[in-house]
């Protein structure tokens, strides 16, 4: 009887680690960076799919507001709507979610110890979602925030004995400094790596550290990028004992279907660009026409996200402890059926309600290679802007016209680099990923962006910026208005 149980759990085992399904049934998950852009999706995306068993969420207090208030905050999302559809308004499912407060600033990240035995005795799967991708902060902050507190959640995860898969999301363009893309980390770093920078940093003034932030940062384009390439070095050499593997997706754009076409909750990349066009506004951009746009949808890059998660699980662990082990890398990127810059127009004007739009669309966003023309246009929208709240003050608006262009230009600005670069890349990770999945599971994990109707995805792209845009005005008014009286 004893020999028929072990074999019982051998081929239980077997069978949750060949199928991606059983592989989430029953789990135990832990999350960082759940209540971001792709956090959420792959958060909606495990309840509402999958059969895990519970899901930890490491979140932070923030703007006054405990762990449990910005869990409910972020339940009240759209994104959640079909769970809520579902019997009993999803509250089975929402009860999976336990929110946990971190603070990556302390040695001790958690501070309950009754959280610290919970996590070991349960979790199973970790992601790593976390990360600053504000481009122009500075390099300690960046290092601090993508570098230093991975390394503190890694340190975390060797004391979870029970540990099958973590996935660490970093970036297509960690090594953009690169024209050609292996899947693969480069483990050269200026300075001997980025703990020499931080102590060197330390004797440095504010105007020094300053002056130099180019040096240290060389070909690359902003603290972002180098932060994400110095986080995986550091994974390389100090974690490459876990079972981990490296997942890099290019820009994550809105939903291409779910949880609904077009779905996006912030403005920090194309959709930020887009809002001149929804406003009626033409808008020229710096960039190279006939450069690749790696862009990829918010709930294909969770797909793959997951299956990442499941293949990496099934890694045999190295029995030789002091043998070298190298971390597994995916890049999420394509060679074939990308677009490119000077497509953006046309594919934009398919998402124009109006006939006439339809017909002009294509021109109301363009990239151009010329810096003087470029300049123009911003001039010009500036100066409408300008003169528009001039008029809204002298009426009793608010003049907001004049920021919110300056804050597009910004960000166009921050983002110019990937506009004027193209990049080649090797994905056979991902590809035999891919290829191994069954077809029930290709249907419950469409990440084949080479099968992707981009036509279609642009159709519903700028309603669903549009609609992200409505919902953020509604937000604000509702923070601004006064609270009633007990």
């Amino acid at each position: 009887m004893g020999d028929l149980s072990v074999l019982q759990e051998v081929l239980t085992i077997d069978k949750r680690m060949n199928c991606v399904q059983e592989f989430y049934r029953d789990a135990t998950i832990l999350i960082t960076g759940g209540t971001g852009f792709i956090g959420k999706v792959l958060l909606e995306k495990l309840l509402r799919c999958f059969g895990v068993k519970t899901v930890f969420l490491l979140v932070r207090e923030k703007c006054n507001k405990t762990v449990d208030e910005r869990l409910d905050e972020m339940f009240e999302d759209v994104i959640f709507d079909a769970i809520k559809s579902s019997p009993h308004n999803g509250k089975p499912l929402f009860a999976k979610v336990i929110p946990i407060e971190v603070n990556f600033q302390s040695d001790q990240v958690i501070s309950s110890s009754d959280h610290q035995r919970l996590l070991a005795a349960q979790v199973e799967i970790v992601f790593n979602v976390m990360a600053s991708v504000k481009f122009n902060e500075d390099i300690e902050t960046a290092l601090d925030t993508n570098v230093l507190s991975s390394r503190k959640l890694f340190l975390l995860a060797q004391q979870l004995p029970h540990i099958r898969s973590i996935v660490h999301v970093s970036t297509f363009y960690s090594n953009c400094h690169r024209t050609h893309i292996e899947e693969r980390i480069y483990e050269e770093l200026p300075f001997g790596g980025f703990e020499n920078i931080l102590a060197l940093f330390r004797h440095l003034t504010p105007k020094e550290k300053d002056q130099l932030k180019p040096i240290i940062l060389g070909p690359m384009p902003n603290s972002y990028t180098f932060s994400k390439r110095c986080a995986e070095v550091m994974i390389q050499q100090q974690f490459s004992g876990l079972q981990i593997a490296i997942f890099r997706p290019p820009i994550v754009s809105s939903a291409y279907r779910e949880p609904t076409p077009g779905w996006v909750n912030n403005f920090n990349g194309p959709a930020g660009m887009v809002v001149p066009v929804i406003r009626g506004q033409v808008y020229w951009c710096y960039g190279a026409d006939d450069a690749a746009v790696h862009m990829v949808p918010v709930d294909y890059c969770v797909n793959a996200l997951l299956a990442v998660g499941w293949e990496n699980g099934q890694r045999k662990q190295m029995q030789e402890s002091t043998m070298s082990k190298v971390v597994p890398v995916y890049n999420y990127a394509f060679r074939d059926n990308v677009f490119r810059n000077r497509d953006i127009g046309a594919l934009l004007a398919l998402g124009i309600d109006s006939t006439l739009g339809r017909i002009f669309g294509r021109y109301t966003i363009h990239v151009t290679s010329s810096l003087f023309m470029r300049q123009l246009f911003i001039n010009w929208l500036l100066l409408q802007a300008y003169v528009s709240d001039i008029f809204n003050k002298l009426t009793g608006k608010k003049a907001k016209n004049y920021d919110l262009i300056k804050r597009v230009v910004a960000l166009e600005d921050s983002t110019s680099y990937f506009r004027c670069n193209s990049w080649t890349t090797e994905n056979d990770n991902i590809r035999q990923l891919w290829d191994r999945l069954s077809e029930d599971e290709k249907r419950l994990l469409p990440f084949d962006v080479e099968t992707l109707d981009w036509k279609y995805y642009f159709r519903h792209f700028v309603k669903g910026v549009a609609d992200a845009l409505n919902r953020h005005c509604l937000a604000r008014q509702r923070a601004c208005s006064p609270k009633p009286c007990c």
